[in-house]
């Protein structure tokens, strides 16, 4: 079970920190166990994000203009699990689209934790083996499409 509330000091127009109500303390507590709960807390920050821009008559969610991820030791001023739902990033002050919301050391994107858990307990991909999955998507050719 997640919560969703508008962050106090929000760095973008839509921010958003969706937590769960188990008390998780940091994400570097987080086990391939949690997976389920990281996938809802993030379906669930998405699902608000598409219900608050269709109601300003915006369009959906441009994957580009939105960071969605966590705060990682020792940037951590809230000591409860919470991932950040932010868009547009175009929004973001310098420092805080350059530093403290970048993902890398310091923020970790929803996605990239979900598949280093997955990947760190062995799980494997549910891709693998599929001739599908390297297939370069180029331009449908002409006459494919009539």
């Amino acid at each position: 079970m997640v919560v969703v509330i508008s962050d106090i000091k929000p760095k973008a127009k839509h921010h958003f920190l969706v937590l769960s109500k188990q008390h998780i303390s940091k994400p570097t507590d987080l086990t391939v166990a949690d997976v389920p709960l990281l996938e809802e807390m993030e379906r669930t920050g998405r699902e608000l994000l598409r219900e608050q821009l269709k109601k300003e008559g915006e369009a959906d969610t441009v994957e580009d203009m939105l960071r969605i991820g966590f705060h990682l030791p020792p940037l951590l001023s809230v000591h409860h699990l919470h991932m950040h739902i932010i868009y547009p990033i175009s929004d973001m002050g310098l420092i805080s689209r350059k530093l403290t919301f970048r993902p890398g050391k310091v923020f970790k994107p929803a996605r990239e934790l979900i598949d280093q858990l997955k990947e760190d307990a062995g799980v494997p991909d549910p891709l693998e083996g599929n001739p599908a999955k390297d297939d370069v998507h180029g331009k449908i050719p002409a006459q494919v499409i009539t």
